[in-house]
């Protein structure tokens, strides 16, 4: 049987249970009550039966015997086996004593006492018989009422599981009523209703369910409003080229030079290869957890060889820069994709060329299970309360750039199971990125 709602779900659990255990306790109850019952039923019957017994020996029948029998429900006769003639001493009109002693014809000789179960019309006597004297005997008999124990205690559990079913319904949306607001909080959140919050003081699973959704929405919120920060910033910071572009291509258009129309192109040109970097960055941290996730296969990169071509591509761009290369060992080898490694050395390489004052030190060391690469320049030190922000996304340097480029570096590196971190040192900033090797 499936539910769509947990609170059915809960509460039929709950009265099936309920149900299971008063059945079982019923019929354990109904088993040993019967067995006392009869127990009883048979000890009554045997002391009333012998005391009948002494006073029919003395010959001194008390009238009480016939009011005890009455109210016990029970009777007792005189038989005599040979002539067939009964002599009632109680008064019981519920069973005729002929029919009673025809079933019983055959346990009644002999003189030893016998007790016997007989069932007549239905319904179940115990008896007990004695020989008296000269083919007489005395018989006692009482009708067992186990149906009546049977139905009260049938009514009994019937009762406890009416009185069991509403109560099993205010534990059910006990239970349920955190959860509803779960679900009601998890709505919130993927409305982004960062405002609303979860009023939950539980210290069971369902309080620290609700932690942990206080805690992913708290997260959340925080993503989304450094994204919404990124998209402005970064909408802010590719307006300026823009902005440029047009400013100078009016100008042309209206024959107002602030330069010569080489010049003008130049800078045209030079803005709009800017404003195509920025794009192609965005785009590639965009795609960039997508493009990691689905990348299975990986070859081998030599490092040495990829430090030696990076550091003389970026040569060729600024010689007025004095770079330094210091490989330790040869061949440096590591797996991954050599896009991916060579954009996360290639985006330091571009921030040090940005910050370098007159040096750049590029170094290959080795260092146990790990490769380490030393990228050093003479530039300003990074304030110290942003060492640890650079690699954000939103974090722009005293230039006006954001740093997108350290926070692409970062990501390939992590994937890899490395590690990037950056001190000033003595002097110098120092950019340290751990590969593991092959």
């Amino acid at each position: 049987m499936k539910f769509k709602s947990l609170t059915l779900r809960i509460w039929f659990i709950i009265s099936v249970i309920v149900f299971i255990i008063v059945f079982i306790t019923s019929l354990v109850f109904t088993f040993i009550l019967r067995n006392h019952n009869e127990d009883k039923m048979r000890y009554v019957l045997q002391s009333a039966h012998q005391l009948v017994l002494q006073s029919v020996l003395d010959n001194k029948l008390d009238s009480n015997i016939g009011k005890m029998a009455s109210r016990e429900k029970m009777g007792h006769f005189l038989l005599n086996k040979q002539t067939s003639e009964i002599t009632s001493l109680s008064e019981d009109k519920q069973v005729s004593k002929k029919a009673l002693v025809k079933e019983i014809n055959d346990s009644i000789a002999g003189k030893s006492h016998k007790s016997i179960t007989e069932t007549l019309d239905n319904k179940n006597y115990q008896i007990e018989i004695s020989y008296v004297k000269d083919y007489i005997y005395l018989i006692s008999f009482q009708e067992q009422h186990d149906d009546e124990d049977s139905l009260q205690i049938f009514l009994i559990g019937l009762l406890i599981i009416l009185c069991a079913l509403p109560i099993a319904k205010l534990i059910a949306n006990n239970i349920a009523k955190p959860l509803k607001q779960l679900e009601t909080y998890t709505k919130q959140i993927a409305n982004k209703e960062w405002d609303r919050d979860l009023l939950l003081t539980n210290q069971d699973e369902i309080g620290r369910l609700a932690n942990a959704m206080t805690e992913m929405k708290n997260a959340l919120k925080l993503a989304d409003e450094e994204e919404k920060k990124f998209l402005q910033s970064i909408s802010h910071d590719l307006k300026t080229p823009v902005m440029v572009i047009m400013s100078y291509a009016q100008a042309i258009i209206d024959g107002m030079y602030v330069d010569t129309p080489e010049n003008t192109a130049v800078i045209i040109k030079n803005e709009a290869i800017r404003l195509e970097k920025k794009i192609k960055q965005v785009l590639y941290l965009n795609t960039l957890d997508y493009v990691l996730d689905n990348e299975k296969e990986q070859d081998e990169v030599y490092l040495d060889k990829l430090l030696s071509y990076l550091v003389s591509n970026f040569q060729a761009v600024n010689p007025d820069l004095c770079w330094q290369l210091d490989i330790k060992k040869k061949p440096a080898i590591m797996l991954g994709n050599p896009d991916r490694i060579r954009v996360s050395i290639e985006n330091i390489l571009e921030n040090q060329l940005r910050y370098a004052a007159t040096t750049i030190q590029v170094s290959l060391l080795d260092s146990g299970p790990l490769w380490v690469i030393e990228i050093k320049n003479d530039g300003p030190h990074i304030p110290e309360k942003d060492i640890n922000q650079i690699f954000k996304t939103l974090y722009k340097g005293t230039k006006g750039n954001f740093g997108l480029g350290l926070n692409i570096t970062q990501k390939i590196v992590h994937f890899y199971k490395g590690s990037i971190e950056v001190e000033n040192q003595d002097g110098q900033v120092c950019f340290t990125i751990r590969y593991p090797k092959k």
